[in-house]
């Protein structure tokens, strides 16, 4: 695919968020021609000059006026080209966040699976780096090269009227230097791609090494860790520089013949003057012309880089805003019927052929406390998302109230569904603030209020600036064990009327475990509660223990009654109280 394919590609791609904004383009596009046009007459004017003095012009004021109106020229030039460029910065900045709230709004549509397919480290070098150069490509390459491009051709065809056989030796020239230019386009796109591909594993390598740095520390694992960070920084090094060596000799070689077309028009020019059929004062013009396409005509190829990823950047966004979503339609809740029934699910996530939920049937009443325990990978966690609305399941269907999941708006699932889960993260903002994220607009006392149900008060009272303290970075100045009892109460304040807990306590001590499930046990009444558990002996209360293992219901009832009927769950229970 040739740049003017690329640049097709993306703007087609793009039409969306670039057409709201086509007036604010044109008219920076105008106004860099008007200004080409301004430039073009101070050569006019040049030229003017030189003829007055090859032809014995005496009179000083009249070369003055010359100078003046050249002078007015290239300062209407330099006027125009920073109002286009600010112009179409305003449109290039509206458009980039545009398609930066677009990307965001698509990702609360995702799927968990995609995130964790994806990479951070990946999505961020989208939405930041690659929406970042298309600013390059709408506020300056639109208007510049609109400009820088009218200016050459205007020139040469000048050149032309002035005198065909100089003209047809300098375009020749230039062009066998932009020949040499066009040798860096080879196989451009695979190239770009690779360089692509490898800053995204980098970027993924160096958030993740930052992320683990405390278990890389805790657990001497420095070796590895940084051994895969450093693999990907020389992995991005090596394909940069690999295609730089390929684009060098070209560009190197372009430098090298294009600029000089001065040599070619001086020694044709003197030539022609010799044998009477040139003017000096033309050929001074003539001079003059090939000195000024030079610059307009590099910035347009020090632009090819820009126009030539322009397809490329395009198509990642487009990756994630045509990423397949949540199925979700605009339906409401029924307050009053709430009940969940889960029919024949099956769940597996993404090219794993084992299902981590193999024909699920589960009902779950409402205003009753339902536990979900087992071994690790028994599928409770899997189920407790799908009930959250963070998949979407492969068969069956989940009815809550009477319909299927798939048939409510995420926001509406969001406002009735409460989830937590143990890998609590908190803004870097203070905590009262953090916990009121889950009501907007809930009062402070109605925030304090929320943590005492909790039995949160008195800890986060205890804090250096009590609700006040800031929780830092992804919630970092706090234990893993206080984030937790900060979401739950978060969610506490949201006051849904389904409450889905996965291990929210996993952090906690037993002490706090055990009064924060008192709290949970008074303020979740007349709610559905679910509780992903590890430790038994926090759930021997629920109403209903589902027993899981390997995705499937192996057994569920009270705790008495599994512990009659079930061997497993009994040697779980056996293990939990070792343990206790």
């Amino acid at each position: 695919m040739n740049n003017d394919q690329k640049s097709v590609s993306f703007f087609k791609e793009m039409k969306e968020f670039i057409k709201p904004y086509n007036k604010g383009y044109a008219l920076s596009v105008i106004i860099s021609i008007v200004g080409v046009f301004c430039n073009l007459l101070s050569y006019l004017f040049a030229g003017k000059i030189a003829g007055k003095l090859f032809g014995g012009e005496k009179s000083f004021n009249a070369i003055l006026v010359l100078i003046g109106l050249i002078f007015i020229c290239k300062i209407l030039h330099g006027v125009l080209a920073n109002l286009s460029t600010t112009i179409s910065h305003k449109a290039a900045f509206k458009t980039l966040r545009d398609i930066r709230l677009a990307l965001a709004e698509k990702m609360m549509k995702l799927p968990l699976g995609y995130f964790e397919k994806t990479g951070s480290g990946r999505i961020k070098t989208t939405i930041v780096d690659r929406v970042e150069t298309i600013e390059k490509t709408l506020a300056h390459i639109l208007p510049e090269v609109s400009g820088n491009l009218t200016a050459p051709i205007l020139m040469t065809i000048w050149a032309f009227f002035i005198d065909y056989r100089v003209a047809i030796i300098m375009t020749v020239w230039f062009f066998v230097g932009l020949l040499f230019s066009a040798g860096m386009m080879y196989d451009y796109n695979n190239r770009y791609n690779a360089y692509v591909e490898a800053e995204k594993n980098m970027n993924e390598a160096i958030v993740e090494y930052v992320r683990g740095i405390e278990v890389i520390k805790n657990f001497n694992r420095t070796e590895f860790s940084f051994k895969k960070y450093i693999d990907a920084i020389k992995k991005h090094s090596a394909v940069a520089l690999k295609w730089q060596k390929q684009t060098q000799v070209f560009m190197g070689l372009s430098m090298t013949v294009t600029p000089y077309s001065i040599f070619p028009v001086i020694i044709s020019g003197l030539i022609f003057v010799n044998n009477g059929s040139l003017t000096g004062e033309r050929l001074f013009l003539l001079i003059l012309i090939s000195l000024g396409i030079y610059d307009p005509l590099c910035r347009v190829i020090n632009y090819s880089d820009s126009i030539a990823v322009m397809g490329t950047v395009a198509s990642e966004v487009k990756e994630i805003l045509n990423a397949p979503e949540l199925k979700r339609g605009d339906g409401t809740f029924d307050s009053e019927n709430i009940d969940i029934e889960i029919k024949n699910v099956d769940f597996s996530y993404e090219n794993d052929e084992n299902k981590a939920l193999d024909n699920i049937s589960l009902n779950i009443k409402k205003g009753k406390v339902t536990a979900l325990v087992g071994e690790s990978g028994s599928g409770k966690s899997t189920l407790a998302k799908l009930l959250a609305g963070y998949w979407d399941k492969q068969r069956g269907s989940i009815l809550i109230g009477g319909r299927d999941i798939s048939t409510y708006s995420q926001e509406e699932i969001n406002k009735y569904i409460a989830y937590v889960d143990q890998e609590t993260f908190l803004y870097n903002m203070s905590i009262m603030e953090n916990i009121r994220i889950g009501r907007k607009g809930a009062s402070d006392e109605e925030v304090i209020e929320a943590a005492k149900k909790a039995g949160c008060h008195a800890f986060i009272k205890a804090l250096p600036d009590g609700y006040n303290t800031n929780a830092g970075v992804a919630g970092a100045m706090l234990s893993g064990g206080e984030r937790q009892r900060i979401a739950i109460v978060r969610a506490m304040l949201k006051n849904a009327p389904v409450m889905i807990l996965d291990e929210a306590t996993a952090s906690s001590d037993p002490e706090n475990e055990a009064s924060i499930q008192e709290a949970l046990s008074v303020s979740a009444k007349g709610k559905t509660l679910i509780v992903v558990a590890h430790r038994l002996s926090t759930i021997i209360n629920a109403d209903n223990i589902v027993l899981m293992d390997d995705g499937k219901v192996r057994a569920q009832g009270s705790h008495e009654e599994l512990l009659k009927k079930d061997e497993k769950y009994k040697r779980m229970w056996e293990m939990s109280e070792g343990e206790e």
